[in-house]
This record gives structure tokens, sequence and C-alpha cells, in this order.
């Protein structure tokens, strides 16, 4: 199966990967670097996507309380939703970072199977300004093309946070925006919601819960 940008974006920013949380960090926990940070929390994601002995039901469980580990999602939903976001009211912007959530998450989760070969190389990293780090790899499947990404980091304090993702190119954050915005346009903010709280739905098929 064809591993799709779409899909790629599903993996990354549902924090399947956690490359979005904001980790304890203290004294005794000096910040990671950008390369370091985006390999540990690969090579933590990935040993549970790869694990065959389990359970996919226990898979998906993992990588979604991966996913939820400290995650902060609310900016790159904002900047998904882009200028709609000052149309909407607090607890809707509540509602809708949490439907992100679960609209990304159920994307990847639905089709664990089809990618438990997945791996990414990391190859480097720019530094384009002190705050801001770029670090690119390579996505690797068996029998596909393989693919540039680029993880891009902003230091939030002692830690590192990645705002934005770009497969050959195509950034993560534009590429949902173009969808929400046309559902919106088209549609209405109400529709939207509604998809979105569909896909919460199946998520919540997908680990078994009711």
């Amino acid at each position: 199966m064809t591993v799709t940008k779409a899909w790629i974006f599903c993996l990354l920013t549902a924090g399947l990967i956690t490359l979005t949380l904001f980790a304890s960090v203290s004294i005794a926990h000096p910040a990671l670097s950008p390369t370091v940070k985006v390999k540990t929390e690969l090579s933590e994601a990935l040993s549970i996507l790869h694990d065959r002995k389990m359970p996919e039901v226990q898979r998906r469980l993992a990588l979604k309380r991966l996913a939820e580990s400290d995650l902060d999602l609310s900016w790159m939903a904002q900047a998904a939703l882009g200028e709609h976001w000052r149309e909407i009211d607090d607890a809707e912007r509540k509602e809708f970072v949490a439907l992100f959530t679960a609209f990304i998450e159920e994307a990847y989760l639905s089709q664990i199977q089809d990618y438990a070969e997945l791996n990414i190389k990391i190859e480097g990293t720019r530094q384009p300004r002190p705050d801001y780090a770029d670090v690119d790899g390579i996505v690797i499947q068996p029998h596909e093309e393989d693919m540039p990404i680029t993880f891009k980091l902003e230091r939030r304090g002692n830690d590192w946070l990645v705002y934005d993702i770009e497969v050959e190119g195509v950034s993560m954050v534009h590429n949902y925006g173009e969808q929400f915005d046309r559902v919106i346009r088209q549609q209405g903010m109400p529709q939207l919601l509604k998809d979105l709280r569909a896909k919460q739905k199946e998520l919540a098929r997908l680990i078994g819960k009711s």
C-alpha cells in the first residue's frame, strides 16, 4: 500500500511519535538537542508500531496513550483552522482541538497493520535561527519510494516543540488547513464539526470504547 502524504501527516501530527509533547525538564535532565529529541521519540513510537507480537488493539491503545502524554495539539489545531479560529467561541475551540486530535488518530490507527514495516531515518539538522530547527529525514517503507520529511521545531523554554511537518515539501498545517477551509466555505462550520465528531466515534470503536 502506498504511503500517502495524508497518512504520514496523520501519523506524525497525532503525536503517535510524540514529537509535539512538552517533556518534563529539570536541572538534572537538560534539554535534548532537536536531533536527539526527534530520534528518541521516533524510536519509542516505532517500537510499538513494529511489535507484531502485541495484539493490534493493544498497539492502538499504546500509541494513543503515547500521543496523549503531555501532548499539546492546540497550536496545530488553531493553525489548521486558520482565520476560522476567530469565528468560534472558547467552548467550540476546546471541542475542535479534541476533534482534530481524534481525526488524525483515527485515520492512522484504522490502518495500523498496513504500516507495520515503516521506518524513518534522520539525516541531519539545520538551524536557520537560534530558536528554530529543521530536522530532515527519509520515510522508508518496503516496495515504495522513499520520501523526504522535515520536522520543523521551535525552542520553548528548555525544550523543543514541533510546530509543523513537511513531507515532500508539503506542509502538514497547510494541508489540513485547505481541507477544513473547503468544508467550511462550502457547507459551514457545523458540518465540519459533525464530520469530525463521526471520526471521533470511529476512533472510540477502534480502541474498543463505546
